[in-house]
């Protein structure tokens, strides 16, 4: 009877832990599924900014030829208001120097009884001076034309770049919006995946709690000294191990560094005949080695994580063409480039695609900007190769 008491109060222990076991369980299996929610909304405001960083490109290029035509129409209107001064000047001088001879030119003349041959010279000398004359009022005419009508162009090229003007700010501020609304989805989403760590970590942690209080109980209180040791040691190492971990994760240095990127080159030859002569797409910092098993403990690298600033441009390594573009989960904004012969290169976790499926890209080409599209902790590129479908190891490509 002495023992009972202790036993009894060891199983009522047991079946409280299972009750928390299984309210663990449940509170895993919600956050599993708003994880899910989570990611579905990253998915939307990663391609909306996508999207702004595109159209606010394409607005900066219409900026920029809306402004060179309104110089070079700038251009023309001094030119021609310079014609037009010119031309002013010299009907001027025609009309004072007629004022000066006479609106009678022509019938003094005929009058003065001088010889005839003269008179008919001169007469013929002011018809010419005449339609010179007309000729030029015709000119002035035409010019002041031109001018104003180089003045409204010019009017409706302001209008067009005061309208392109304002799109831009709309886009940025748009911009702004999305850029706010990703970073409150990475912190929920950040947070919600701390959480279920914890969570998993607390499970296993009474699971194993579960396992000792069953192995008391089937051994009895005689035994209880000894396993209550073991008990310690097992969470004093498993505390070591986490601080290892903690540390190891927190001074994670990087491989190498990156510092040339693709350039333009001919691409005449086959994408096979190019091994050893490629670039990496982006500069940056190599955290990774290709086939090396990765430090969550899952599948091994298929390719190079190079950590690098936000924005960076993203720069295809050979020419090709683009096969897919679009967010995939866990990947983030995803672009594939197919070479040919079966190759193909990999670029995910950006921020923005300035790339659509079916268009052709030439080596050098900026197809995208270095994020941390898809949950991705650092920012970053995660760039594969492959052929036929399998990982190929890009630093055997690369100079």
């Amino acid at each position: 009877m002495a023992a009972a008491n202790p036993v009894a109060g060891k199983q009522s222990e047991l079946d409280a832990l299972k009750r928390r076991l299984n309210t663990l369980q449940q509170e895993v299996r919600s956050t599993e599924a708003t994880r899910k929610e989570a990611a579905d909304e990253l998915r939307i405001s990663e391609r909306a900014i996508s999207d702004a960083v595109r159209a606010l490109r394409e607005l900066d290029g219409a900026r920029e030829q809306a402004s060179g035509e309104l110089e070079g129409l700038n251009r023309q209107m001094e030119a021609t208001q310079a014609r037009v001064r010119q031309l002013h000047t010299q009907l001027s001088r025609g009309l004072r120097a007629a004022h000066h001879r006479g609106e009678a030119d022509a019938l003094r003349l005929l009058l003065n009884g001088v010889d005839p041959n003269q008179t008919a010279r001169e007469l013929r000398y002011l018809a010419h001076l005449s339609r010179a004359q007309h000729a030029q009022v015709g000119a002035l005419r035409a010019e002041l034309a031109t001018l104003t009508r180089l003045r409204q162009e010019a009017e409706q090229k302001n209008t067009r770049l005061m309208q392109l003007r304002a799109a831009q700010e709309a886009e940025q501020k748009r911009l702004h919006t999305e850029r706010t609304a990703r970073e409150q989805v990475l912190a929920k989403l950040s947070a919600q995946i701390r959480q279920q760590r914890r969570e998993i970590s607390t499970l296993q942690r009474d699971e194993r709690n579960l396992t000792q209080l069953v192995e008391r109980l089937s051994r009895l209180m005689a035994q209880q000294a000894a396993r209550e040791a073991a008990r310690a040691r097992a969470a004093k190492e498993a505390a070591q191990k986490k601080t290892q971990s903690a540390r190891s994760e927190g001074t994670r240095r990087p491989l190498a560094v990156n510092t040339e990127t693709p350039e333009a080159f001919r691409a005449d030859r086959p994408f096979s005949q190019l091994k050893g002569r490629l670039r990496l797409p982006v500069p940056g910092e190599l955290m990774n080695r290709f086939g090396a098993p990765r430090e969550d403990g899952g599948v091994s690298w298929k390719g190079l994580f190079i950590r690098a600033a936000q924005g960076t441009a993203v720069k295809a390594i050979a020419a090709g063409r683009v096969v897919f573009a679009e967010w995939l989960r866990g990947f983030g904004n995803l672009i594939i480039v197919d070479h040919g012969e079966g190759y193909m290169s990999l670029y995910s976790n950006n921020e923005s695609l300035y790339k659509q499926v079916g268009e052709r890209v030439q080596p050098g080409d900026a197809i995208a900007t270095v994020g941390n599209s898809g949950g991705q902790p650092d920012t970053g590129l995660y760039f594969e190769m492959r052929h036929q479908s399998r990982p190929v190891n890009p630093l055997q490509w690369v100079k």
